[in-house]
């Protein structure tokens, strides 16, 4: 260690003139006794500045150079091919430097001035340099690179200008603001089909037919998650049956319903909502009694229009989901295009229509039971305090893949307001009805 800092002292410490007479680098050192390494390393380097002529300039990084200064004493080539005259560039060589102005070329001043310390030392203390620059570059301890001068980086006197188009209006981007969408949308569109034979012998009896079933329902609902939600539903149902023991007619309707539900609810409490309900219902397709051109339903014969005002429980939980709406007061309208069905429910002749006031109960829900079996259901009953309409409408879905499922659907329903029917004509005389088909088809949600 020692050894490494007499080097130091003896490679930073210059004489005052190139012309005079060398002194030994020891004895100028013994004669300031006072002198530490720091002061001696800034005072070479003031002094070296001031005879190569340019003083660095403020902010500037310092060279990667004067790292030959502070490593271990070694014998670089390079300063004896200066001293030489054989260096491989043409860069000036120590004492006899040009007045360069460029970082460049003060770079190289700095370089030979300090191979030519590098010279005198070698010549004076050969003892102090126990290596080679061939050593150090074998050994992988010095990199090769440094012989090159490499610019040194220098402050921005003067700010760059900016240029601007005297034309273009530069406007702060306003950041997007995207509102919540609350509306939901869902749907379930189905294709049904069964099929039967039975020989002429069947010990039973039989008649073979093909019958098709068509579903779609459609929802579009929105909840603010606050105060209002709004329920949208579009029922259609279309259904055909062939009979050969019907002579007038090859098919058949058997599903034959159009119908549309909305209900706006404002929150109350809980899970209770005030509502208000309307609902149109018809069928598409005409209907005719057998083996007669005698039409039973038509499109808008009847119309039912309901509409009603009370309140919604919701019940959402894992696997169950429903709607109860309870009305007080509700209003039905019955309306009737065609004058030949008028009498069949129950208006009056010479009018199109009837009107209805009373209670009304409907709860809408959809249970899954496994994984792969579904219960739709819907409830609905009405009564003026003097005749009642109960329908159940309850659809079981089995699942067999994506596009795929079979069906089974039960339709019970009680009506007694048809004077025509209360009399006992054209049927057995009661009041209960019943409805069930069960099928194999295309099933698809959406």
């Amino acid at each position: 260690m020692k050894k490494h800092i007499l080097i130091l002292i003896l490679l930073l410490t210059t004489t005052a003139a190139s012309a005079q007479k060398k002194r030994p680098r020891a004895t100028a050192i013994h004669s300031r006794p006072d002198t530490t390494i720091v002061t001696a390393y800034a005072d070479s380097l003031a002094r070296l500045a001031q005879r190569i002529g340019s003083q660095p300039a403020s902010g500037t990084a310092p060279s990667p150079y004067l790292f030959r200064l502070f490593a271990p004493g070694t014998v670089y080539t390079s300063a004896l091919l200066q001293n030489m005259g054989t260096s491989d560039d043409d860069a000036p060589t120590w004492p006899n430097l040009p007045s360069l102005g460029s970082t460049e070329d003060r770079q190289l001043q700095l370089d030979a001035a300090i191979n030519d310390r590098l010279n005198n030392a070698y010549v004076s203390y050969p003892q102090l340099f126990a290596t080679t620059q061939q050593r150090l570059s074998d050994g992988g301890r010095i990199r090769t690179d440094l012989e090159t001068p490499k610019q040194e980086p220098t402050l921005i006197e003067e700010a760059p200008t900016v240029l601007v188009l005297p034309d273009v209006a530069i406007e702060a981007a306003e950041p997007e603001v995207k509102k919540p969408n609350f509306w939901t949308f869902k749907g379930n569109g189905s294709l049904q089909f069964t099929q039967s034979y039975y020989s002429l012998n069947w010990y039973q009896g039989g008649e073979k037919n093909y019958a098709m079933l068509s579903q779609l329902t459609a929802e579009a609902n929105y909840n603010n998650q606050r105060r209002v939600q709004w329920d949208n539903k579009f029922e259609a149902q279309l259904g055909f049956q062939t009979s050969e023991t019907d002579q007038y007619h090859k098919f058949k309707a058997t599903n034959n319903l159009l119908r549309l539900t909305s209900n706006l609810g404002i929150k109350a409490v809980g899970h209770w909502n005030y509502s208000a309900q309307l609902q149109l219902e018809t069928q598409p397709y005409k209907n005719y009694k057998a083996n007669s051109d005698e039409i039973t339903a038509a499109f808008i014969s009847p119309l039912y229009v309901r509409s009603s005002i009370g309140m919604d429980y919701n019940i959402k939980k894992k696997r169950f989901e429903g709607k109860l709406h309870l009305a007080p007061l509700s209003y039905v309208i019955t309306y009737v295009d065609r004058d030949e069905l008028i009498e069949r429910y129950g208006i009056d002749p010479g009018h199109n229509s009837k009107h209805e006031w009373g209670p009304n109960i409907e709860f809408n829900f959809t249970y899954r039971m496994w994984k792969n079996i579904s219960w739709a259901s819907r409830l609905y009953w009405f009564s003026n305090f003097h005749l009642t309409r109960i329908e159940w409408e309850n659809t079981i879905n089995f699942t067999i893949n994506k596009y795929l499922s079979t069906k089974l659907f039960l339709y019970p329903r009680f009506d007694d307001s048809n004077d025509k029917y209360r009399a006992g004509e054209d049927h057995d005389g009661t009041f209960l009805m019943f409805k069930e088909w069960f099928s194999l088809g295309l099933n698809y949600d959406f």
